[in-house]
């Protein structure tokens, strides 16, 4: 996740990413009516501890569990047009990130969802935008595309972001499945203030699906076996959660 140029080797074949912005309250608020007591009670020892920054309460609001089943998933294919994300050379972050979630599109169509695409080509869409488009569906999901970039070009790995409880849920379910398939290093589940997360009012999440600033990962990011495998492994996650969504486990 990062800015700069534009043509790449790689961009007929992939594309897409983005970055963050805006405020909520200083607490984390949470759909009472969705939780069991132990769900109520896990999430306040997570405050506590500190997990989610900030007063907690549980309230109704923004990031509220999904009710029931889920029936829509919007995929947000991070940066794009003149945000090209992170870049290492020719290599573009916007279009792995698209390439990406039009590989998960599929995969959730096979699965009986309806999916919106935040953007469908490559071009540069605000990121309230973003969440407004999210926000125009009931009982859906949100799910940002994403590749990393670090000054330390040894980083490596692969990490889920959530900014509310319920997308909490969510990213453990999908950061649980990449790991299983692809055996990454584990960067871990992480509360993050990104303003697509903060302003989506379903449970939303991003993955960052590996970094481009290592040379090794880079190449295996360029893979298509690699963004198939990554885009299957966010499927089953949101299958898992949609299918503990329904039994009221999440």
């Amino acid at each position: 996740m990062t800015s700069g140029g534009n043509n790449s080797p790689i961009s007929e074949s992939i594309a897409a990413s983005q970055g963050s912005e805006h405020c909520c309250p200083e607490q984390v608020i949470v759909d009472n009516r969705n939780l069991t007591l132990a769900e109520r009670r896990t999430f306040l020892k997570q405050a506590a501890a500190g997990l989610f920054g900030g007063a907690a309460s549980l309230l109704c609001a923004p990031n509220v569990l999904a009710a029931g089943k889920v029936k829509t998933v919007v995929i947000d294919a991070g940066h794009g047009g003149h945000d090209v994300g992170a870049h290492e050379g020719r290599v573009f972050e916007k279009h792995l990130n698209f390439d990406v979630s039009r590989r998960l599109q599929i995969q959730l169509k096979r699965k009986g969802y309806r999916t919106v695409m935040t953007r469908d080509r490559d071009e540069f869409i605000p990121l309230l935008t973003r969440a407004s488009i999210s926000n125009k569906y009931r009982d859906n999901i949100f799910v940002s595309i994403h590749f990393n970039s670090a000054w330390r070009t040894t980083a490596v790995g692969i990490e889920t972001f959530y900014y509310g409880y319920a997308g909490y849920q969510l990213a453990s379910k999908v950061h649980s499945s990449i790991i299983r398939k692809l055996k990454p290093e584990d960067r871990g589940v992480k509360r993050q203030q990104f303003s697509v997360l903060r302003n989506t009012k379903a449970p939303a999440i991003l993955v960052e699906g590996g970094f481009i600033s290592n040379a090794k990962e880079r190449q295996r990011c360029l893979q298509p076996w690699y963004r198939q495998a990554l885009a299957e492994s966010i499927a089953s996650g949101i299958s898992s959660y949609d299918s503990a969504s329904v039994r009221g486990r999440v």
